[in-house]
């Protein structure tokens, strides 16, 4: 049976209000507390019609996760990337990107920071594998010799330059967006620091 393209597109139009809605009202209450019922009403639809969409809300919950928190990650790293880095300066200019991304979307950075250690062991897992393209995309860019001491060390590096990057996101949505350059400014520097103290090859020193 042939789809009506704009049955097609309506059921695309109101799968991503209901992930919009959610991210309104879990940046608010938190994603736990949320139940299908609430989010459908916020959707304007009724809770027959959420079922078109999702099984439930986990479900929803992992759209979240694979269609806007894991594109929201990789664009940190593409638009650093544009940027044509030298050795260091992607985890920077990643770290900038985040912090642009916090402002653009606060809704979804603070899905993020509150799912990653969040009660449901899927999304934590899940925003995990996400956010671990940061840390590889850092590390990769500070490796010289490709050596497996090399790599542990610099994995080291990058997972630490994303809990950097995600504290400085939260202390933006904390302080207000309108602090961004001040937290982008000082986020960057410790960023910095941090690298200072990376190994130009081989293990830690």
């Amino acid at each position: 049976m042939r789809i009506n393209p704009e049955k097609k597109e309506d059921r695309e139009r109101i799968a991503h209000a209901l992930l919009r809605v959610t991210l309104r009202l879990a940046y608010a209450h938190g994603f736990v507390s949320l139940g299908l019922r609430e989010v459908s009403r916020a959707a304007d639809i009724a809770p027959t019609s959420f079922y078109r969409h999702f099984a439930d809300m986990e479900e929803l919950g992992r759209a979240l996760v694979e269609d806007l928190a894991g594109p929201f990650i990789g664009d940190w790293i593409r638009r650093a990337e544009t940027r044509s880095p030298a050795r260091g300066s992607l985890a920077v200019a990643i770290a900038t990107e985040a912090i642009a991304g916090a402002v653009e979307d606060p809704e979804l950075m603070r899905f993020i920071l509150a799912e990653r250690t969040g009660a449901i062991l899927t999304f934590r897992s899940a925003l995990r594998a996400k956010l671990s393209t940061v840390s590889a995309a850092v590390s990769g860019s500070l490796s010289t010799d490709g050596s497996a001491a090399d790599s542990a060390a610099l994995s080291i590096v990058g997972d630490a330059v994303v809990v950097l990057i995600l504290g400085a996101c939260n202390e933006l949505l904390d302080a207000g967006v309108e602090q961004a350059t001040v937290v982008a400014g000082r986020v960057s520097s410790q960023v910095r620091l941090l690298l200072a103290g990376a190994p130009a090859s081989g293990g830690l020193t």
